[in-house]
């Protein structure tokens, strides 16, 4: 099957990072430091190449910009409701909108992409990237300040602002957009190169990386905790996103990819932010790890019924 060969390889490397690290034949602390060669180095180089080539006016594209936001917008509302009505603290409630929308884009999607679609496919995700990045980051961080205080202040606003344009993803997008706008949809082969060399590092890195940082042990009590903002992130999340693309219709490829990167589970830096905001930061990554696990059945799942 289909969706076997596409995850079996993504499910495989994972569990490789998970094993070297469980019996000590390479610390976790090797992985962790790794994260910011990915971070700063490879990640940006591929968001460069890749959204330099998109074409940002076609009218299509345009298209990602309602649908996408939408589905931004309308998740942490969906996952606070569910919390109020099972009579959840604030603090939990705020982890709850923050992570209904948080996809691990970077260290699962763009390998799960790789191997799923190819390069096509990862040239929609840098679109898709460079359309939605900083809308990702504001309004998740937005509506959990909102739920854990009431309110956003413009302190807020502006911390989160700071964070944002010192992001390397951030940057690398801005960066790809402009060379797109001014017609240098192609760099001179020895930039070309080393970019692709860049970022050729990160799909095994990354991948690696989410299996160091899995403890299976604890998976099935955090489960009974976590379910329904499980249930919310991985099914519901790229289901909602699916609906509005009929609003707004875009190139079905994009549909696939937006729609996959969508079911991903929990962006593993959710934890940073939830612990920089004085949210409940253990509840944040006992999601983080439910989803994770989880999403070795909910991906396949998504695989066939987008026809991947």
């Amino acid at each position: 099957m289909n969706e076997i060969a596409i995850i079996s390889p993504i499910a495989a490397v994972i569990l490789i990072g998970w094993v070297f690290t469980e019996f000590g034949i390479i610390p976790r602390s090797t992985f962790r430091e790794n994260n910011k060669i990915l971070y700063w180095l490879s990640i940006p180089a591929l968001l460069i190449r890749l959204t330099a080539r998109a074409d940002l006016t076609a009218a299509g594209n345009l298209n990602l910009l309602p649908a996408v936001h939408a589905g931004y917008l309308i998740m942490p509302l969906i996952a606070w409701a569910a919390g109020r009505l099972a009579g959840e603290e604030r603090n939990r409630l705020a982890i709850s909108a923050l992570v209904s929308m948080r996809s691990n884009q970077v260290f699962m999607g763009i390998p799960a992409v790789s191997i799923a679609l190819g390069s096509q496919g990862l040239e929609s995700l840098s679109l898709y990237f460079a359309m939605s990045l900083v809308g990702y980051h504001m309004i998740s961080i937005a509506a959990s300040q909102i739920v854990l205080s009431g309110g956003i202040s413009p302190r807020s606003i502006l911390n989160s602002a700071r964070k944002l344009a010192a992001n390397p993803m951030v940057i690398a997008c801005f960066a790809g957009i402009g060379f797109s706008l001014a017609g240098v949809n192609e760099f001179p082969r020895p930039v070309d190169v080393t970019l692709k060399v860049l970022g050729d590092i990160g799909t095994g890195m990354a991948l690696l990386a989410v299996g160091a940082g899995l403890s299976f042990r604890s998976v099935p009590s955090m489960l009974r905790k976590t379910w329904r903002d499980t249930l919310i992130k991985l099914v519901v999340q790229p289901a909602v996103v699916w609906a509005f693309f009929l609003l707004w219709p875009v190139d079905p490829i994009m549909v696939k990819v937006v729609v996959f990167v969508c079911a991903m589970p929990v962006a593993v830096n959710s934890l940073v932010v939830a612990q920089g905001m004085g949210m409940d930061d253990q509840y944040a990554g006992e999601v983080i790890a439910v989803t994770t696990v989880l999403s070795a059945i909910t991906l396949p799942f998504w695989i066939r019924v987008l026809g991947i």
